[in-house]
């Protein structure tokens, strides 16, 4: 029997679309920056609830939305998250052009002195600014929030915000200064050597909106097993030894600082509702743990 496939013309080719998702770019009034804003629906099986859907929004979208999309699709069919809107907030650029954005919105300060090691000589800082945080955020409830609540059937009381590394940074500071804007808090391996650590200095202020009664955040803290050892990082920075990349991680301390944190955040006394819970993950490094990060944060926030 011969091959028909061998006289098969080459099919036409056409970009991947994913349904139940939307994309729409929007400048800020605030930041007068330019974003991409990225939309997840459910499964049409899943009407919404009389509520509205819960949200949850999505950092460094460029990198992670599919993956938080997809994710959350799979958990709601297997009953192991509700439905919800996924938002991702991103650039629409190439990764490294994403990836000085996001220095100036995730950062809630320029960087110190004690900064420059982590960032000279990195192709992927030149250019950067810093210290946007608080106008992102304002963007974020001020301006994206209010469209998403317009355009979309969702539970206003109900709303996640999801960062790793500065995008951790960024959810701490948000948690920290504005407890009361997102219902639970989904951060992963938060940059908190950023500037010696000055964004503990915003524990105090959450301390006394919990002891007030005024908040009841739900907050999960997450790192990598391997994120303080050199050891399973294949390619290292340009012009760095692999003894001065471990001097690097170990200094940061994402691990243990995570779980200082936790320790303190847990010996908070909040209302009814305060949560914290922390997971490191086994095997995964500071880039692997972003899609750990998903999965779990998903479950967390979004616990059927």
């Amino acid at each position: 029997m011969e091959n028909d496939n061998a006289s098969m013309a080459t099919p036409a080719r056409s970009p991947v679309v994913r349904p139940g998702c939307e994309q729409w770019d929007i400048t800020s009034g605030v930041t007068g920056r330019a974003y991409r804003i990225y939309v997840s629906m459910p499964e049409e099986s899943f009407p919404p609830p009389p509520g509205g859907y819960p949200v949850f929004y999505v950092t460094d979208a460029d990198y992670i939305f599919h993956t938080a999309a997809d994710t959350q699709m799979m958990l709601s069919i297997g009953m192991q998250a509700k439905p919800a809107i996924i938002v991702g907030i991103g650039y629409g650029t190439g990764a490294m052009a994403a990836t000085v954005a996001r220095f100036t919105d995730l950062t809630p300060t320029p960087p110190g002195a004690a900064m420059i090691p982590y960032l000279e000589g990195t192709p992927m800082f030149e250019g950067a600014t810093y210290g946007g945080a608080e106008g992102f955020y304002r963007f974020l409830t001020e301006e994206l929030k209010t469209l998403i609540d317009t355009e979309y059937k969702t539970d206003k009381s109900d709303s996640t915000l999801w960062g790793h590394s500065l995008g951790g940074l960024f959810a701490l500071h948000v948690l920290f200064n504005h407890a009361e804007a997102y219902k639970a808090y989904v951060i992963g391996s938060p940059s908190i050597v950023w500037n010696d650590g000055e964004i503990l200095a915003g524990e105090a202020k959450l301390a006394a909106s919990l002891a007030g009664g005024k908040v009841a955040p739900r907050i999960l803290l997450t790192a990598g097993g391997l994120e303080e050892t050199a050891d399973n990082n294949p390619r290292l920075p340009p012009g760095m030894t692999r003894e001065q990349l471990q001097a690097m991680l170990e200094t940061a301390g994402v691990i243990s600082s995570v779980k200082a944190l936790t320790e303190r955040l847990k010996a908070m006394n909040g209302p009814a509702g305060y949560e914290v819970e922390t997971v490191v993950f086994d095997g995964e490094t500071h880039i692997s743990v972003m899609t750990a990060l998903v999965s779990r944060g998903l479950r967390f926030a979004l616990k059927p």
